[in-house]
């Protein structure tokens, strides 16, 4: 027998719903990559150059500047997109209100205090599930994220992933657990 129940999800939804420096994805992947290849390189400059620059007048200064920009790169690297995504849900109060999402055939209608929205299967590019969101993206710059752990049982996530494979084929990335 099919499962035709639709699936209502209250989200309230947090920054580490969105993005975590510490999660396992390829953007972080990448940032802590270059982070560490940055590191090595400049690591490999004061190695080798550090007797140089010190025979210049303020030579320790140039060291110093050098230092605050490796800071500067680091944080800029792995630090400020997690502050940047802190402060949007500060700023935003919209953010920050709970949501119903109601999950079905026909697609996902969702209702806060501010909005009530239908969007049908079609307008989502892609839906991407990680160990604790799906996330449904509407654009390459915008998503619908659901936290799994809004879910009221395991049922209600496998009810999702099927909706996702049923009515958008070829466009998910769904785990199998």
């Amino acid at each position: 027998m099919q499962d035709t129940r639709d699936v209502v999800v209250d989200v309230d939804l947090k920054p580490h719903d969105v993005y975590t420096p510490f999660s396992w994805s390829r953007r972080n992947v990448i940032r802590w990559v270059a982070s560490i290849v940055i590191c090595l390189i400049v690591y490999d400059l004061y190695r080798n150059s550090r007797e140089t620059i010190l025979s210049f007048d303020g030579g320790g200064s140039i060291l110093a500047i050098m230092a605050l920009l490796l800071a500067f790169v680091l944080c800029g690297l792995l630090l400020f997109p997690y502050l940047r995504m802190r402060a949007l849900f500060r700023k935003s109060q919209i953010l920050t209100k709970t949501r119903r999402h109601t999950i079905g055939d026909a697609g996902i209608a969702t209702k806060s205090d501010d909005t009530t929205t239908e969007s049908k299967w079609s307008a989502f590019d892609n839906v991407i599930e990680t160990p604790k969101v799906f996330a449904f993206a509407l654009s390459p710059f915008q998503a619908m994220y659901i936290p799994k752990r809004c879910f009221a049982s395991t049922d209600d996530i496998a009810r999702v992933r099927d909706l996702v494979r049923a009515n958008l084929p070829g466009k998910s990335k769904l785990r199998n657990d």
